[in-house]
């Protein structure tokens, strides 16, 4: 690789950086981090570059760089959470919800506009769809450091055991281990989660939860929910369980809540999403992602980040109509 031109190297790499941008985000649950650690990874490929022997090498050695750049970023800070893994459900909901908890600490989605082209390794025990909703990466997130790697490089990357082994610094058996109990873990903890099971997109029922917010038409919109129904509002803490809790929360939010709303459809993280307007003049306030299961909505996150606008390409303002 010593003898590469510069300008070759930086071709070789070109392909391989949203992907290896989107392995930082599952890695680090945050999309801000996720590109700090992406420029991290690049800066020390080029700075090891006469390290590749074969340029065949290439992929799991930038992976390996990278890997090692989020774990390090994890040692100076705790990882991110999803509401649910922070705390019990609230008990009986109100509105306006708890304030926001000290940052950062969430989990936060991605446009779909981060994912790479290509399909996913043939090895990999993961679909992309898969390895991207939210309900996973929030898992990823419960497992310690070395299990989440391990996890992403061999059934989401499809690396080796030899090439995981080598990346984490560990003998081949000490990373199945890893591997055996983050597989688990993901398991018992995303099998049932519809926004990981890639349920098939219901547009007639997304159109309706659209009219019932638009319109603040309150039994339209309970009757979209599923009975284990889940909502989450980041920065706040608060979440919400079962369908008889949300009913309790969403009862004074419809009553009270700012109009007029406009709602315009995106996508994130491989699921739908919206982009919430409230106000006037119309002013973005969050980022809702939601997933199904047996044709009801069985999860709702409500991000209230504005930090995650600006990567949705989104206007922060609309006129009215």
């Amino acid at each position: 690789m010593s003898g590469l031109p510069d300008e070759d190297f930086l071709r070789l790499v070109e392909p391989h950086r949203r992907a290896v941008r989107l392995h930082c985000y599952r890695m680090l649950g945050s999309a801000s981090d996720a590109d700090d650690v992406m420029q991290e990874t690049l800066l020390r490929a080029w700075r090891g570059r006469t390290s590749l022997e074969d340029v065949a090498q290439l992929r799991p050695w930038l992976y390996r760089i990278a890997t090692n750049a989020c774990l390090d970023e994890l040692r100076r800070r705790p990882s991110r959470m999803h509401p649910s893994d922070a705390g019990p459900p609230v008990a009986n909901p109100t509105w306006p919800v708890e304030p926001p908890a000290e940052e950062p600490v969430w989990l936060e989605p991605v446009p779909d506009t981060w994912l790479p082209s290509e399909a996913a390794d043939p090895a990999a025990r993961y679909t992309l769809k898969e390895s991207v909703a939210l309900a996973f990466v929030a898992v990823l997130q419960t497992l310690s450091p070395v299990q989440r790697a391990t996890l992403l490089l061999r059934d989401v990357l499809g690396l080796s055991a030899e090439e995981t082994a080598r990346t984490l610094e560990l003998t081949v058996t000490a990373a199945n281990s890893a591997l055996s109990r983050a597989r688990a873990s993901a398991d018992e903890r995303v099998g049932g989660e519809a926004s990981f099971a890639g349920a098939a997109v219901d547009e007639a029922l997304l159109a309706r939860y659209v009219r019932a917010f638009e319109d603040a038409d309150l039994d339209t919109f309970l009757s979209l929910l599923h009975a284990e129904v889940r909502t989450t509002m980041p920065p706040s803490p608060t979440w919400i369980d079962g369908w008889d809790a949300n009913a309790a929360f969403y009862r004074p939010m419809f009553a009270t809540m700012v109009r007029p709303v406009h709602i315009a459809r995106t996508a994130a993280n491989g699921q739908p999403a919206f982009a919430f307007y409230r106000g006037d003049p119309l002013r973005l306030r969050a980022i809702n992602l939601v997933a199904f299961r047996e044709g009801r909505i069985v999860a709702i996150d409500h991000f209230m980040l504005p930090r995650l606008f600006p990567l949705f390409g989104l206007p922060d303002q609309i006129a009215l109509d």
